[in-house]
This record gives C-alpha cells, sequence and structure tokens, in this order.
C-alpha cells in the first residue's frame, strides 16, 4: 500500500516534468511546437522568436500579432520574408500570417518570425519568458519561449540577423 501511495504522490511531478522537455503548447484549435529565440547581445536592441505552429482543423486560421511583458521589449512584430528585385526583405506582416487548413506555419531564421523591438533586457541562454500569440479565430494562447543558441541542426540552416 505504501507503495502505490508514494506512485500516486509522484505521478504528477513525473507528468509535469514530461510535458517541461516536450515544449509544446495546444489550444482547442492549434498547437504550437518548441517556441525558441536566439540569445542576443547587449547593444542589438532586437530580438527573433522561432516556432512551429500546426492547424489540424478544417479551417484557415490567421496569426494576427504576438505580445510580451512591457518589461522585456518596448513593442512586437510579426515579420515575412519577401523577395524583391531578387533579394530577400524582412517586412512587418501587417494583416498577419496564415496558418493553413490541415497545415502549419513554420516560423525560423531567414523566413517568418516574431520580432521582440526595443529588448529592454539582453536574451540570455537558458531564459524563458512569455509570449502571448493572438489568432484570428481561436483566441489567444500563451507560451514560454526558451533561449537557445543551438536548438538543432534543421534550425540553423538558415542564419538571418536584423
Amino acid at each position: 500500500m505504501r507503495h502505490v501511495l508514494r506512485l500516486l504522490l509522484t505521478l504528477p511531478f513525473a507528468l509535469l516534468s514530461v510535458s517541461a522537455f516536450t515544449h509544446s503548447y495546444a489550444n482547442s484549435k492549434l498547437s504550437i511546437d518548441h517556441p525558441w529565440a536566439r540569445p542576443t547581445l547587449a547593444v542589438t536592441g532586437t530580438g527573433a522568436v522561432y516556432m512551429n505552429i500546426d492547424n489540424p482543423s478544417e479551417h484557415e486560421e490567421r496569426l494576427m500579432t504576438a505580445t510580451v511583458a512591457d518589461s522585456l521589449a518596448e513593442t512586437v512584430q510579426i515579420h515575412q520574408t519577401l523577395i524583391q528585385d531578387d533579394m530577400a526583405l524582412m517586412r512587418e506582416a501587417r494583416e498577419g500570417l496564415i496558418i493553413p487548413a490541415k497545415g502549419n506555419l513554420h516560423l525560423s531564421p531567414g523566413g517568418a518570425h516574431i520580432m521582440l523591438i526595443g529588448l529592454k533586457t539582453p536574451l540570455k541562454e537558458g531564459d524563458t519568458f512569455p509570449l502571448t500569440l493572438h489568432f484570428a479565430h481561436s483566441g489567444q494562447l500563451e507560451v514560454q519561449v526558451k533561449v537557445e543558441d543551438n536548438p538543432g541542426a534543421s534550425t540553423m540552416q538558415h542564419h538571418h540577423h536584423h
């Protein structure tokens, strides 16, 4: 009986630790996988956030805006990559970014991303911070962004600096 009681008492903590390692979030319509940002230097003043957003529903969704605490950055913008005169340009996506029905939106270095402008403190490796994503139809979803220097080889294929 003592072993069963110990198991029941430790199970919630074990489940919590597993969910902390998966680093994914979901609401009733969307799932967000591995939100991350690179560490920044004190002098940069900007940072970028990347992640994958999956939309398994039958309806198109749109990431409209994102917000962080005022103590982290002055403003947040969603940026997209546009090709103009054979050059890749980063522009604010004022109308948001579409997440196709039964598709996904991949925010990555060199591509679409969430830009933190006017950072009030550098992003340091190992830190986490809350970011709230605002969607046209699915409401909002808060995620914890991990600051990581090398989150994986697939995300390091493209480098982009603002």
